[in-house]
């Protein structure tokens, strides 16, 4: 029921994947890891971020590759 009544009122989840791009505006980065991803990719999500009509309301927090070492 909250999650309809958030969805009513246009909140809506930020799409995160594993492996997915790094982008700052959507992603809050906790740390960085190397990993056999290339650099700037997402190896993990903390927690889910969430915008309200188009407008960023808690980010994402995610760990971010560094590349291969």
């Amino acid at each position: 029921m909250l999650v309809a009544a958030l969805k009513k009122f246009g909140v809506t989840s930020v799409a995160v994947e594993q492996g997915g791009v790094f982008d700052s505006a959507l992603h809050q980065a906790m740390g960085q890891v190397e990993s056999d991803l290339p650099a700037n990719c997402i190896v993990a999500v903390f927690q889910k971020g969430y915008m309200l009509n188009d407008r960023l309301l808690r980010p994402s927090m995610v760990m971010v590759s560094k590349g291969n070492a």
